[in-house]
């Protein structure tokens, strides 16, 4: 019966975005402030189907964006990580000027991608590379259409290689301790999460 009502909300999650994506493309005002809500709900997804007795794995999730939290407060503050950007509005309550869902997302984003990768890859050092060049990635996809949705904006308009090469670094070494216990996640889910967000992305790029 557990099995069924997680299989059931993941089906809910996919109507979400196939729905979202064909939403925002007709009318992106009325969609966009359900945003950061979609990312709660892709999270929690997420954690539902992770090993939830393992305390280890939730630490380490929330342990990750705790941090990424803590890194976007000192890159909105100073400019050193990222470059000099500021948050909008479309993703929800902010606090010290970082909308709250943003690190969530981010450290969904990063399990999800080293649960996936380490499907295809066993070294430690290797996963680590590449799931922060996917994540980096899906960072470049975004931005693509963050300024239009209000999430947020570099200054200039444009981010420079700065911000991509920060991405990359907090990536890797934001998950580099816990990848032991990061790796024991779901590997379908995971996956399916990765492609439910470069596919909604992929699609407002290129109708919006």
């Amino acid at each position: 019966m557990k099995k069924i009502y997680k299989s059931y909300i993941l089906y809910f999650l996919i109507l979400v975005y196939v729905s979202g994506s064909i939403g925002f493309v007709i009318n992106p005002s009325f969609f966009s402030p359900f945003t950061p809500y979609t990312l709660l709900l892709t999270c929690l997804v997420f954690l539902i189907h992770s090993p939830l007795p393992n305390k280890k794995f939730i630490a380490a999730f929330f342990a990750i964006a705790f941090f990424g939290f803590m890194i976007e407060v000192i890159g909105v503050k100073t400019g050193l990580i990222f470059g000099n950007y500021s948050y909008g509005n479309g993703l929800g309550y902010k606090l010290f000027d970082v909308p709250l869902v943003i690190s969530i997302n981010w450290a969904m984003l990063i399990c999800a991608g080293i649960i996936t990768v380490s499907s295809v890859f066993a070294n430690k050092i290797t996963v680590l590379v590449c799931t922060a060049l996917l994540v980096t990635g899906i960072d470049l996809l975004i931005e693509q259409v963050a300024p239009k949705l209000d999430y947020w904006q570099f200054e200039g308009g444009l981010p420079s290689l700065h911000n991509y090469l920060g991405w990359i670094g907090v990536a890797f070494f934001t998950s580099y301790f816990f990848y032991p216990t990061i790796i024991k996640g779901n590997r379908n889910v995971s996956l399916i999460i990765l492609s439910l967000q470069i596919i909604f992305f992929t699609s407002l790029f290129i109708f919006i």
